[in-house]
C-alpha cells in the first residue's frame, strides 16, 4: 500500500471544517433529508469533495477549472514468486484533472513503472520500454486510469464516484468496513459507488471493481420517522438498514465467492446540536450452495460528534455473536489478502474459514482536528477481539502542516494476533519545496497472490519529485 494509492488517504479529510456541527438540527424545510449524509460513518470516512494537487490551493468557484501533475522518482519492489529478487523501477506519474463547480471533478492518470533492474527470476514479457506488464495485464487494471470521477455531491440526491478505495465504508460497516482495494501490486481497480436519496429513503450500490466480476454490495437505508410524519422532531431518529454484499472473485486473481446479508437498526438515543447517541441492533447472515445459511447479530452503541474546538469524533462500541462461516466486516481491510487466505499467508481462504462460534467486541474511534489552514491531524483506530483468543486491528493516522506543505499518511493493518498473524504496513511523505515543486518518499509492505493462493510477503520503498498546478 504505497505510492499513489496510499496518498487517497488524505480523502479523510471532511468538507465541513467550516466551524458548524456536523450532527445540527435539520428543518423540515431543508431541501435533501439529512439520512443522506452518510449517518454513522466514521469521521475517516468523510472525504473531500475537490482534493487538490498536494500543496495546491483549492480555487473553488462555480466555472471550470484545471490541474495537472507529474511525479517522477524511483521504486524498489519484490518480482513476486516465491524466492524472487528485489527489482527497481522508475516511475513516472503524470495526471490531469477537470472540475466544474462543486458538482463534477474528473482526473485521469497512470502509475506507470518501467523496469530498470530486473532481479532473478528475470521477466522477459515487458511491454515495449520496460513497461512492468503486471500493471496492465488484465481488464481491471485499466480502470486504475481514472484516478477520480464525481458527479453530483454527498448529500445531494444522485452522487457517482469512481476512484481507487482506500478504507471504504458501506453504511454501518456491518459487511462492508473499512475497505481498501490497492493491496495488491499487481491488482490495479477503480471502485464505484452509486447513491440516491428520495425522502426518507437513501439507498447506495457499491462495486469494488467496476470492469470485472468482484464485490457487489448495496445497501437501503430507511427512515421511519420521515416516512410516519412530517413533523421534523421525528426524522432521523429511527433508521432501518438493508444490506447485501457479494464477491464473484473473478478479477485480481481467482477465489472463492462469498455472498452476506444484513438487517440492521438505529435508534437515536440523543440528538442535540453537537452531538448523537445511537443505539444500534443488527443481524447477518452468510448463505452458501454447500452448506446451511449462518448467522449472527449485535448490539452497540455510537457517538458521533463535534467538539466546540471544531474536533470531530466518532466513536463506535459493539458486542457481536458469530462464528461459523458467518462475521461482521467479513469485506474488512485485508479482505483482498484474506481471500486467498484468512489470517497468515498460506491458511484458508477467508470464505472457507470456519471460526469457532461465540462472542466478539468491536470499537472504532475517529478523530479530525483543525483544516486546511492551521495543523490537521487525523486518525481513526478500529479493532475486533474474538472470545477465542485473536484480535484483528486497523489503524490510519495522519497529518497536515497549514497550507499543505507538508503531508504524511500511515496506516498498519494486524490480522489473527493470537492465531496466525499477518500484517501491511505503508507510509508515505510528501514535502512541498517551492511553489509547484515537491518531494514525495513512501514504503510499505506488499503481497502478491501465488498460483497456489498462498502470498508472499515483501517490502517496497520508493522516492522521488513532483510537480503540480491547478488553474
Amino acid at each position: 500500500m504505497t505510492g499513489a494509492p496510499l496518498f487517497a488517504l488524505l480523502a479523510l479529510v471532511s468538507t465541513q471544517y467550516d466551524g458548524s456541527s456536523t450532527v445540527e438540527e435539520v428543518s423540515s424545510e431543508e431541501e435533501v433529508s439529512s439520512t443522506s449524509r452518510r449517518e454513522g460513518a466514521p469521521v475517516s470516512a468523510a472525504r473531500l469533495d475537490e482534493p487538490a494537487p498536494p500543496g495546491s490551493a483549492h480555487t473553488g468557484g462555480v466555472g471550470f477549472g484545471f490541474s495537472g501533475q507529474l511525479e517522477v522518482g524511483g521504486l524498489s519492489l519484490p518480482s513476486g514468486p516465491r524466492g524472487g529478487g528485489q527489482d527497481f523501477f522508475a516511475r513516472i506519474y503524470p495526471s490531469l484533472g477537470l472540475t466544474h463547480g462543486e458538482t463534477f471533478v474528473l482526473r485521469l492518470g497512470a502509475n506507470l513503472r518501467l523496469r530498470v533492474v530486473d532481479e532473478a527470476p528475470t521477466t522477459t514479457e515487458d511491454y515495449s520500454g520496460g513497461l512492468r506488464r503486471e500493471d496492465w495485464d488484465e481488464l481491471s487494471d485499466f480502470g486504475q486510469v481514472v484516478r477520480m470521477l464525481r458527479i453530483g455531491q454527498e448529500g445531494r440526491p444522485f452522487f457517482l464516484r469512481v476512484e481507487p478505495f482506500s478504507e471504504e465504508t458501506l453504511g454501518r460497516g456491518y459487511l462492508v468496513g473499512r475497505y481498501s482495494n490497492v493491496l495488491a501490486p499487481d491488482y490495479h481497480p477503480a471502485g464505484g459507488s452509486l447513491t440516491f436519496v428520495k425522502g426518507a429513503v437513501r439507498a447506495e450500490i457499491l462495486a469494488s471493481d467496476v470492469l470485472a466480476a468482484r464485490i457487489f454490495a448495496g445497501e437501503a437505508l430507511l427512515d421511519i420517522g420521515r416516512m410516519a410524519s412530517d413533523d421534523a422532531n421525528r426524522f432521523d431518529r429511527y433508521l432501518i438498514r438493508l444490506s447485501a454484499a457479494h464477491d464473484a472473485g473473478r478479477a485480481g486473481g481467482t477465489s472463492p465467492d462469498l455472498t452476506l446479508a444484513s438487517v440492521g437498526g438505529d435508534v437515536a438515543l440523543y440528538k442535540g446540536e453537537r452531538l448523537r447517541a445511537w443505539a444500534l441492533l443488527g443481524g447477518g447472515a452468510r448463505f452458501t450452495r454447500a452448506y446451511t445459511p449462518a448467522f449472527g447479530g449485535l448490539l452497540g452503541v455510537a457517538l458521533e460528534g463535534q467538539m466546540a474546538s471544531g474536533t470531530q469524533v466518532s466513536v463506535t462500541v459493539q458486542g457481536r455473536k458469530q462464528g461459523g462461516r458467518f462475521r461482521f466486516g467479513m469485506f474488512g481491510p485485508d479482505y483482498e489478502l484474506g481471500r486467498f487466505s484468512g489470517v497468515g499467508l498460506s491458511e484458508t481462504p477467508i470464505a472457507d474459514e470456519v471460526l469457532p462460534s461465540g462472542f466478539a467486541g468491536y470499537v472504532e474511534l475517529s478523530v479530525a482536528k483543525g483544516n486546511p489552514n492551521e495543523l490537521l491531524l487525523l486518525g481513526s483506530v478500529a479493532a475486533q477481539y474474538f472470545g477465542f483468543g485473536r484480535t484483528d486491528t486497523d489503524v490510519s493516522a495522519g497529518f497536515e502542516l497549514p497550507g499543505g506543505r507538508t503531508r504524511a499518511l500511515a496506516r498498519v493493518v494486524l490480522t489473527g494476533l493470537g492465531d496466525r498473524p499477518r500484517y501491511s504496513a505503508g507510509v508515505e511523505l510528501r514535502q512541498r519545496i517551492v511553489n509547484h515543486v515537491y518531494a514525495w518518499g513512501s514504503g510499505g509492505t506488499v503481497h502478491f497472490p501465488q498460483p497456489d493462493g498462498t502470498l508472499v510477503r515483501g517490502v517496497t520503498a520508493g522516492a522521488g519529485v513532483g510537480v503540480d498546478f491547478q488553474r
